[in-house]
C-alpha cells in the first residue's frame, strides 16, 4: 500500500490544498493530535482533504485493476511529498450526506453502531418462541430432544411411539416411505412400512380389521411400545426417527395413565387433539416444525433477516418497517378554523395550481346550504361531511376525492412533496411502532422481544444484558455475541449517549450525537496502526461529559493508532499530545502553521488566538458587567412531554436566554418541541404538533417566532450560501450587464448552473460526475469537460472586474465583500454572512457540506437580510457548532445587535463562552432521560455558577476561577 512506517511519523512537505500555503509538517505516529484555529483557517483542508484523502487514496491502490481505472481519476492532494501515512478512517460531523430520506429514517442508533446486527444474530441463534395467540412456548423437536424429555420421566413408565395420519393425507410408494411412487391403499402402505396397530376413535385396532370407512378417518399409527429404562435409548431413538419420517415431521408419545409423572412442561408438547383411549392412555405431540401445539400456528425458521425491519421477511407489512404511517391531518389541511371557506380556510386549495377546487366549492355551496362566510370550525357536521365526501351529481370529489387524485399521481416528485405537506406521522396500528411483523415479535430472549430491547435506553439495555441469565447451551452459542453487544453499549455510554434508545433514528439526532454514534462503531473495532481523523467529536456534549469522550478517543491511541481531531473544545485541545494551530486568520489570510507544540506551550504563545482564549485573555466580556433587564416574559405551564417533569418555565424577553443541561436532559423537548409549537398555536401562525403542556402566556409581547434548528438547508451541491442569502441574483445581474455579456446576448440566467444555456451539460451544472461503485460508496470525480467549474467555456470567458463567475463563486464571503465594492445590494447580503461568523465560507460551497452550526448561522444571516420592525423571538439550537472561540465572540456580538433592535433570543447551548455571556440561564437536569427534565438552576451566570447542584454551574465556576487565576498571574 506504499506506507512508509520506518520513519515513525507522517511527513508533509509543501502542502497547498485549498488555502494551505506550502506548509511542512511532521506528525508522529501513535499520538493524539488536535488541529485548531479559526473557522475557515484551513483545519479541514489539512485533516480531511490532505491526511484523510491521501490515506484513502493509498488504500484504493490495493484494489483491483478494474476498480482503480475509476479511482485513478481521484485527485492527489496538492503537495510536494506525503510520506509515512497509514490507511485512514474519517468520521465527519454530518448525518445527512449520501443517504436518501428513507435510509435516514431507517437508520437507527442500534443499526449505526452495529448493535442491532448482533441482536439479530442472537435472536436467530437462541431466540425462544412464544405463541402470540395462546402464550405457549414453541419448540422445534427431533429424536434427541424427545429422548431428553423421556429421560426426565420415572423408570418403567410405559409409553408408545406413534405418528398421525390425517384423514386428508394420501399415501403412495414415495421415496420417503420406501415405495416406487405408485398410488396404493392405506393398509398396504402401513403393512409395507412394518406397522400393525393403529388407534381409531380411541380404540387400538389391527390394520387387517379396518374397513374403508375407518381408513378415511384420522389414524394414530403405533410404531413401538416400550418402557422407559434409563440409559437405554437406542431403540426409542430409532422408533422416533421412523415416527418423524412417516409422520411428516411430527411424532406422538402415548403414556399410560398410571404414569402420573408426565405433565405439561410449557413447551411445544401438548395434548393431542385426537381422541385416545380415555381409560388407559394420554398423548403428547412433538414436531420438527415451529408450530404451536395448542393452536397449530406455524412460525418461520429464525434467520437474522427475520429480525430486520429493512427486510421484507421481518418488516411490518403495514408501515414497511418505518414504525409509523403518514395520514391526512385535518389540522394541517385546515390550520386556522377561525377562517372561512371564502377566506381560504382549506389550505391545499389556496395554491394557484388547485384554487379551482375552492372556486367549485364556492359555486355549489349555496345549493347545499354550506355557509362559506362563517368560521370553518363553526360549520355543522353535515356541511363538513359534504366538503370531505364531495357531491357526485356535481362532479365535485371533495377533499377525499382530491387527495385520492393526488395519491394516483404521486410518482411525480412535486406532487408527492405537495401531498406530504398535509400528512402527519402516526404510530403504525399494526406493529405499534415496533417495525417488525408478528412472527419476528414472537421470538424472545430473556422475556423481551428484539423490539422491546431496542426500545430501551442504552443504559437500560446495558443493565438488561449484565443481568441476562442464559442456559448453559445458550451461553455457549451466544457468549461472544452478548459480549460484543455489552461492549458497544458501554462505548455509547462513555461518549455520553446513554440516554438515547437503540431505536432512535439517526435523522432525529444532532450532528454531534450522530458523529459520536459512528465513533462507537470505530471504538468497537480492533484495528491498529491506522489514522483516525475526527471532526468535532465533542459537539453537542456537555462539559461534564467531555472527559469520558476524551478517554474513549485515547483508547484508540492505546491500540497503536494515530488520532487527529479537529475540535474547538478547550478540554480536547488541552488533553492532546500535540496541538497544531492553523491561521492566523480565515480564508486567504490563513493556511499557515501558527503554533506546533504541546498544550502548555500553547497557553503561553502570544501569536496564538486559541491560546489567548484558553487562558482567558481573549474571551467575551467581563461577567461582572451589568446585565440587560428583560422586557416581559413568555411562560409555559405544565410542560410534561418526553422526560419533562410538569415544568412551569419563565423565558425572559428582550435578552439572551440560554437553556443548558447535559445531553438528554430535556432542552430540545422544552424549547423546540414544547415552546415553539405552543407559541405557533397560540398566535395562529402554524400548526406544528407539540408536546403536551397546560398553557402558554406572554405571546402578545412578540410579533413572530423564528425557529433556527439544526436541519440542513439543502442536501445537494446546487444549494449554496450565495443563493440562500439571495445574493446570487444580483451577482448574476452584474455579470449580465458587462460589455462582453451584452455582445454575446447573455442574460442573467446564463450565469446560473441550475438551468440550461450556461451550465456544463456533461455534468449538468454539478461540477462532478458520480461513479456507481456497486457495493462500495459512490465515488465523485471532477467533470473533465468543465474541469469542475460547472459552466460552459463561453460563459467563463465573460469577466466582471477580471473575474469569471466560477472564480467569484470560489471567493469567501469576506473576499467577495471587498470585490463587489459599489454593489450595495450584494454587499448588504454578504455582510450578514460576516456578521454571523461565516466570512470564511465560499459563496458556491454546497450547503450539504455545511455543519449544523454553520447551517443555523446561514439561516440567521438570511433573516438579518430581511429588514423588519417586528419584534421577533429567535429560537436557536447550538449555533456555536463548528465555531472557534473568537468566532463565538462575533456571534455573541450579532446576538447583541439583534437584542438592541428589540428582538429576543432563546438558545440551547453547551458552549461555556456563550453561556457565560447569557443574561439568563435555565439549567435542566440534573441527569439525562428520566433523571432529567427538571429545572436545576436559573438566573444570571454568576448565580448559576454558585449552585452546587447544577452541572452547568460547576463548569461555569471552574471557568471563572481558571480565568481569574490566570489573569492574576499575567504581568501588567
Amino acid at each position: 500500500m506504499g506506507i512508509i512506517v520506518d520513519s515513525g511519523k507522517i511527513e508533509l512537505r509543501g502542502v497547498r490544498v485549498h488555502n494551505l500555503r506550502d506548509i511542512d509538517l511532521d506528525i508522529p505516529h501513535g499520538q493524539l493530535v488536535s488541529i485548531c484555529g479559526l473557522s475557515g483557517s484551513g483545519k479541514s483542508s489539512l485533516a480531511f482533504d490532505t491526511l484523510d484523502a491521501e490515506g484513502q487514496r493509498r488504500y484504493f491502490d490495493s484494489l483491483s485493476t478494474y476498480t482503480r481505472q475509476f479511482l485513478e481519476q481521484l485527485e492527489r492532494p496538492d503537495a510536494d511529498r506525503i510520506d509515512g501515512i497509514p490507511p485512514a478512517i474519517a468520521i465527519r460531523a454530518s448525518r445527512h450526506s449520501g443517504a436518501s430520506s428513507a435510509d435516514r429514517h431507517r437508520t437507527t442508533v442500534g443499526t449505526a453502531s452495529e448493535i442491532v446486527e448482533y441482536l439479530r444474530l442472537m435472536f436467530a441463534k437462541i431466540g425462544r418462541i412464544v405463541c402470540p395467540d395462546c402464550g405457549v412456548d414453541v419448540v422445534r423437536h427431533d429424536p434427541d430432544s424427545v429422548i431428553q424429555f423421556l429421560d426426565s420421566l420415572p423408570d418403567q413408565t410405559r409409553f408408545q411411539i406413534a405418528f398421525r395420519k390425517l384423514a386428508e393425507d394420501t399415501v403412495s410408494g414415495s421415496a420417503e416411505s420406501g415405495g416406487n411412487g405408485d398410488e396404493e391403499n392405506t393398509v398396504d402402505w402401513l403393512r409395507r412400512g412394518g406397522f400393525r396397530r393403529v388407534i381409531v376413535d380411541g380404540t387400538t385396532r389391527d390394520i387387517d380389521g379396518l374397513d374403508d370407512r375407518e381408513l378415511e378417518r384420522e389414524l394414530l399409527v403405533v410404531v413401538d411400545r416400550l418402557k422407559k429404562e434409563s440409559g437405554n435409548y437406542e431403540r426409542p431413538r430409532g422408533s422416533l426417527e421412523t415416527a418423524f419420517e412417516f409422520g411428516r415431521g411430527t411424532a406422538t408419545l402415548l403414556f399410560a395413565k398410571e404414569s402420573s409423572g408426565v405433565e405439561r412442561d410449557g413447551s411445544n408438547v401438548g395434548e393431542s387433539t385426537m381422541q385416545v383411549d380415555s381409560q388407559n392412555w394420554s398423548a403428547r405431540n412433538f414436531s420438527r416444525a415451529l408450530a404451536c401445539s395448542k393452536c397449530d400456528r406455524t412460525f418461520p425458521t429464525p434467520q437474522p433477516q427475520l429480525f430486520s425491519f429493512s427486510n421484507p421477511a421481518g418488516a411490518c407489512s403495514e408501515c414497511e418497517g418505518f414504525g409509523s404511517i403518514l395520514k391526512l391531518d385535518t389540522k394541517l389541511i385546515v390550520p386556522d378554523p377561525t377562517q372561512t371557506i371564502r377566506g381560504g380556510a382549506i389550505a391545499p386549495w389556496n395554491t394557484p395550481a388547485y384554487e379551482h377546487e375552492r372556486f367549485e366549492l364556492l359555486e355549489l355551496a349555496g345549493d347545499y346550504s354550506i355557509d362559506v362566510d362563517v368560521p370553518f370550525g363553526e360549520l355543522p357536521k353535515r356541511s363538513v361531511q359534504l366538503i370531505w365526501d364531495g357531491v357526485a351529481e356535481r362532479e365535485f370529489g371533495g377533499l377525499t376525492g382530491f387527495f385520492k387524485w393526488l395519491e394516483r399521481r404521486k410518482y411525480k416528485i412535486q406532487i408527492a412533496v405537495f401531498l406530504n405537506r398535509w400528512k402527519s406521522s402516526e404510530l403504525c396500528p399494526g406493529c405499534k411502532g415496533a417495525r417488525l411483523n408478528r412472527a419476528a415479535l414472537s421470538f424472545r430472549v430473556g422475556d423481551l422481544t428484539i423490539a422491546e430491547i431496542c426500545g430501551l435506553e442504552i443504559r437500560q439495555a446495558a443493565e438488561f444484558f449484565s443481568a441476562l441469565e442464559l442456559y448453559e447451551h445458550e451461553q455457549r452459542i451466544a457468549a461472544k455475541i452478548t459480549n460484543r453487544i455489552s461492549r458497544q453499549l458501554d462505548y455509547l455510554q462513555r461518549v455520553g449517549l446513554g440516554y438515547l434508545s437503540l431505536n432512535r433514528t439517526v435523522a432525529s439526532l444532532s450532528s454531534g450525537e450522530a458523529q459520536r454514534v459512528m465513533l462507537t462503531k470505530v471504538l468497537g473495532s480492533t484495528l491498529s496502526s491506522m489514522l483516525y481523523v475526527l471532526d468535532e467529536p465533542t459537539a453537542g456534549l456537555h462539559s461534564v461529559d467531555t472527559p469520558a469522550l476524551i478517554e474513549s478517543v485515547r483508547e484508540l491511541n492505546r491500540r497503536g493508532n494515530t488520532v487527529v481531531v479537529v475540535d474547538h473544545e478547550p478540554q480536547m485541545i488541552l488533553s492532546a499530545d500535540r496541538v497544531i494551530e492553523i491561521g492566523p486568520e480565515a480564508g486567504a489570510a490563513g493556511g499557515e502553521i501558527v503554533f506546533d507544540g504541546n498544550s502548555l506551550e500553547l497557553l503561553e504563545c502570544e501569536s496564538s488566538v486559541t491560546g489567548a482564549h484558553l487562558n482567558g485573555t481573549g474571551g467575551l466580556r467581563n461577567p461582572d458587567a451589568k446585565r440587560r433587564t428583560g422586557r416581559g416574559s413568555i411562560i409555559v405551564e405544565g410542560a410534561s412531554g418526553n422526560n419533562l417533569a410538569d415544568l412551569t418555565v419563565r423565558f425572559p424577553l428582550g435578552c439572551l436566554c440560554v437553556v443548558t443541561g447535559v445531553s438528554g436532559s430535556g432542552k430540545s423537548s422544552l424549547v423546540q418541541e414544547t415552546l415553539y409549537p405552543a407559541i405557533c398555536e397560540a398566535t395562529n401562525i402554524g400548526s406544528r404538533k407539540g408536546l403536551p403542556h397546560a398553557g402558554v402566556s406572554g405571546t402578545e409581547l412578540i410579533d413572530e417566532v423564528v425557529l433556527i434548528d439544526q436541519s440542513p438547508i439543502g442536501r445537494s451541491s446546487r444549494s449554496n450560501p450565495v443563493t440562500y442569502v439571495k445574493a446570487f441574483d444580483d451577482i448574476r445581474q452584474a455579470f449580465a450587464e458587462t460589455v462582453d455579456a451584452k455582445q454575446r446576448n447573455f442574460k442573467a440566467g446564463h450565469f446560473s448552473f441550475n438551468v440550461e444555456g450556461g451550465r456544463c451539460e456533461t455534468c449538468r451544472g454539478e461540477g462532478q460526475l458520480t461513479i456507481d461503485m456497486q457495493f462500495m460508496t459512490d465515488i465523485h470525480v471532477r467533470c473533465d469537460q468543465c474541469n469542475g467549474t460547472r459552466f460552459r467555456e463561453e460563459i467563463l470567458n465573460v469577466r466582471f472586474r477580471a473575474r469569471n463567475i466560477h472564480e467569484v463563486l470560489n471567493m469567501t464571503a469576506r473576499e467577495a465583500f471587498g470585490f463587489f465594492r459599489g454593489q450595495k445590494k450584494v454587499q448588504m447580503r454578504l455582510k450578514s454572512l460576516m456578521d454571523v461568523g461565516l466570512d470564511y465560507i465560499r459563496l458556491g460551497q454546497p450547503s450539504s457540506t455545511l455543519s449544523s452550526g454553520e447551517a443555523q448561522r446561514l439561516k440567521l444571516a438570511h433573516y438579518l437580510n430581511a429588514s423588519t420592525t417586528r419584534r421577533a423571538l429567535f429560537l436557536l439550537d447550538e449555533p456555536t457548532f463548528g465555531l472557534h472561540m473568537r468566532d463565538v465572540v462575533k456571534l455573541a456580538d450579532c446576538f447583541d445587535t439583534l437584542i438592541a433592535a428589540g428582538h429576543s433570543l432563546i438558545v440551547v447551548e453547551h458552549n461555556l463562552q456563550l453561556i457565560k455571556h447569557a443574561d439568563w440561564i435555565i439549567d435542566l437536569g440534573p441527569g439525562a432521560a428520566d433523571k432529567g427534565g427538571q429545572i436545576v438552576a436559573e438566573g444570571p451566570p454568576e448565580e448559576v455558577a454558585g449552585n452546587a447542584a447544577s452541572p452547568t454551574g460547576t463548569c461555569l465556576r471552574l471557568l471563572f476561577d481558571a480565568e481569574s487565576k490566570y489573569l492574576q498571574n499575567v504581568p501588567d
